[in-house]
């Protein structure tokens, strides 16, 4: 954002007020229409609302408006200080198997630092671009997005980083831009779960993903071609099934036609005896998969997956082999990022946290 622009629009509010031809007690005009008067975009008017308030001029308060309270500094700055910056969090979707911890670690390291105002998208475009436009028009001091594609770039999203909101992607890599990311590393991760099949003794080993378009399940898919050639493997696509839409949220295909498709895909690869399923719902939808055509996990086919719901009071759910997050860290690192944008405007940061193998009831060594 050019500093010079909020400051002059600063510069001629606080004249007005200072002269009374804007008097105590009277609102400004919308930030829209500020926006119109100085020929300059919302994020700047609201850079320049965001000083008043701080210097005692003005009081800000959301879908009324702002008012000015003084024609001098100073008068309400000590209430402005102690006032927590608001975040907008906009995810694609979140559950039990990957998300919900996620969003407890923003909150947790939110306490008595920020207020979060949460949103999902489900995959929409639409949604996406809406809610980052409805965040930014509340005024929200920072955003944190979960784009539901990298594929696809929200013009909003445009905006906000030419304007240098504080804003941090969450889980996606969106080449080319200049901002912030906070991701798990998902090549390794890739890699390791491919790594452990071959450790088990397995050699031919199947790729199961979503048809989703996001930076997180190409990253997987590298990974788990790179464990092939570090083991001396040959690698075929013919061995991968990229199609499972069922589990998309923007997409509306049945699992029972997901499914056939995938039962044709496995019947046709008879002779792969692992696999690595991108996504916990792929692995559920995979492990289902093969029981109707008669084979068991991990008897007959080994399955590894990302992320798996903490089922601490069911012992009779089964526990797969999974890559674990470490998703309230995740969250926690994407807040701390948000924050840190705060005190230091354009800062980029990209930040790839660790991931960790964990051993559970869905993978054990090829039958000879």
């Amino acid at each position: 954002m050019n500093d010079a622009l909020y400051a002059r629009v600063f510069s001629t509010l606080k004249e007005r007020i200072e002269s009374g031809a804007i008097d105590v007690g009277e609102r400004l005009p919308t930030q829209s229409q500020l926006a119109d008067e100085f020929g300059v975009s919302t994020i700047t008017i609201k850079h320049a609302l965001d000083m008043l308030d701080r210097a005692g001029y003005i009081k800000r308060r959301p879908r009324l408006g702002s008012e000015v309270i003084s024609r001098t500094a100073g008068l309400g700055a000590a209430r402005s200080t102690s006032t927590l910056p608001t975040i907008g969090c906009v995810l694609t979707s979140f559950d039990d198997s990957f998300g919900t911890r996620v969003l407890w670690g923003i909150l947790d390291a939110s306490l008595g630092r920020a207020n979060v105002v949460v949103g999902r998208t489900e995959g929409f475009h639409d949604r996406e671009q809406g809610l980052l436009a409805q965040y930014r028009d509340l005024g929200v001091d920072g955003l944190i997005l979960q784009p539901g594609s990298s594929e696809w770039i929200a013009p909003a999203i445009l905006d906000l980083v030419s304007t240098q909101l504080p804003l941090v992607i969450l889980d996606r890599n969106l080449d080319g831009l200049p901002v912030s990311t906070v991701c798990s590393d998902n090549v390794a991760s890739g890699r390791a779960a491919a790594e452990h099949l071959f450790g088990l003794g397995h050699r031919n080993i199947g790729l199961v993903t979503s048809s989703g378009t996001v930076s997180t399940l190409d990253d997987r898919h590298r990974g788990f071609v790179y464990a092939h050639a570090e083991h001396g493997l040959a690698f075929t696509s013919a061995h991968e099934y990229r199609k499972v839409s069922s589990v998309v949220p923007d997409h509306e295909v049945s699992v029972a036609d997901d499914l056939a498709s995938l039962k044709e895909f496995l019947t046709t690869n008879s002779h792969l005896t692992g696999f690595v399923a991108s996504e916990h719902a792929v692995g559920l939808l995979l492990v289902r998969a093969l029981h109707e055509l008669g084979l068991e996990v991990p008897s007959d086919i080994s399955v590894v997956s990302f992320d798996a719901p903490q089922h601490v009071f069911d012992d009779e759910v089964r526990r797969f082999t999974h890559i674990d997050q470490h998703e309230h860290a995740l969250g926690r690192a994407t807040l701390e990022s948000v924050l840190a944008q705060l005190s230091e405007r354009g800062r980029v940061a990209k930040q790839v946290l660790p991931t960790e193998l964990v051993v559970g009831e869905t993978t054990a060594p090829p039958r000879r």
